[in-house]
């Protein structure tokens, strides 16, 4: 084995792994903060206010939640550049993680910055100041939240389809996201979180997996080309 190979099969290694690692990193990042901030009563301003003052870490929370989708961005870039997606199905992956990671990181910007600079409003302007301008980004939300969701689902889908080959493994691995992915962005299509939930869990289960298959596939075929 030449040193070129061997150099370009390091960098394989390395990129794949750190894909592997952002994924579930990404993960982590995802569900530790989504517990730590729950859900706002989001129909009532007054009660999101004081939900929200409440909770100090509030912003800090919602910027982890924006950086995983970010790390999974990320993920789906090393995989395509690594090869370990195939050239076209991974490309569309890679330009629809990047969309949906940025619609994201409006969405949840507006609840790390907006709510938590509403609520810190109160006492010093006039309540019902404070409760109308909540009101607006309430709505903000609204519009932004499920457009963002559905983009989200439509890129783990292409995920999905870009997993896929001809084994059994693989076509499980993807149809599995695929799932994942179509229900998320269904239940955000009909602006239901009751259905976005169970899918969103699905795929926090799934992305472990994926990381997973990743890894020992990665150092299994680093083991059989080092060996003796």
């Amino acid at each position: 084995m030449s040193a070129h190979t061997s150099l370009r099969i390091s960098a394989t290694t390395r990129q794949r792994i750190a894909a592997a690692v952002l994924l579930l990193l990404g993960v982590v990042a995802y569900v530790l903060p989504t517990a730590l901030h729950g859900n706002p009563p989001i129909d009532d301003a007054a009660a999101t206010l004081d939900y929200v003052s409440s909770r100090k870490l509030w912003t800090l929370a919602h910027f982890a939640n924006v950086a995983a989708i970010l790390m999974w961005a990320f993920a789906v870039a090393l995989l395509h550049v690594s090869g370990a997606l195939p050239l076209g199905r991974g490309a569309v992956a890679r330009m629809s993680w990047s969309v949906a990671g940025g619609a994201f990181a409006i969405y949840f910007g507006i609840h790390a910055v907006g709510l938590w600079s509403a609520a810190e409003q109160l006492g010093t302007i006039p309540e019902q100041t404070v409760i109308e301008r909540t009101e607006a980004l309430l709505h903000v939300l609204g519009s932004a939240a499920f457009v963002s969701q559905a983009l989200v689902g439509v890129s783990v889908a292409l995920l999905g389809v870009a997993l896929m080959r001809r084994t059994r493994s693989s076509l499980v691995l993807g149809g599995v996201g695929i799932l994942a992915g179509a229900g998320w962005a269904t239940g955000a299509v009909m602006i239901n979180f009751a259905i976005i939930v169970p899918f969103t869990l699905l795929t926090w289960a799934w992305v472990v997996v994926v990381a997973i298959v990743v890894l020992r596939t990665r150092l299994r075929s680093t083991a059989t080309t080092h060996g003796p």
